[in-house]
């Protein structure tokens, strides 16, 4: 009889948890993104002779909090392209690896965000076979423009640091660039 009753003490508390687990949870939001713009070389070890180049990344994020009236906060998965030229040759930066994006205010017409990118890279020169592979961390400011609940337009800077190893060399080479983006959020 006693374990009868823990038994089905233990079903209900189960059961009721469920309930109520349903009726607090929400589903995880998704967001996509694809972005364009111009990324500006400020900085280089002479590593590569362009000034800049422009760019086109596609962005899958999960929502990390933003529930219960607060600000959100996304972390996704980046993929992009840098693609630089001059007269006499071409240069490419493919990029991916993980963002995180605070929203600094909730459900505003004009929501400003911070975003934090830590990335790997793969430099090409297309001149030279192969390609190297370096690292880069990126921080953004932007603001995001709601057309619509689940669309936004967005707008904004960022800054990137990325290193390079140099074969032959003790050290690695380093770039320091900026740039300006444009991009839809849905």
């Amino acid at each position: 009889m006693k374990k009868n009753l823990i038994l089905t003490s233990l079903i209900c508390i189960f059961l009721s948890s469920q309930t109520l687990a349903q009726d607090i949870f929400e589903k995880v939001e998704k967001q996509y993104t694809i972005e364009t713009g111009y990324q500006h070389i400020f900085n280089t070890d002479s590593f590569s002779p362009v000034s800049g180049g422009y760019t086109l990344a596609v962005d899958y994020a999960w929502k990390l909090s933003g529930y219960n009236k607060k600000a959100n906060a996304y972390i996704s998965v980046p993929l992009g392209y840098l693609y630089m030229f001059d007269e006499d040759n071409s240069y490419s930066i493919l990029y991916y690896g993980w963002t995180v994006r605070h929203e600094l205010s909730k459900n505003k017409k004009l929501t400003p965000y911070l975003g934090y990118a830590l990335l790997l890279n793969q430099y090409k020169n297309f001149t030279l076979a192969g390609s190297i592979f370096g690292h880069q961390t990126r921080f953004d400011f932007g603001i995001n423009y709601a057309l619509k609940e689940r669309l936004k337009l967005f707008a904004k800077i960022e800054y990137s640091y990325s290193r390079f190893p140099s074969p032959g060399n003790d050290k690695s080479n380093k770039m320091h660039t900026g740039g300006v983006k444009l991009g839809l959020r849905f």
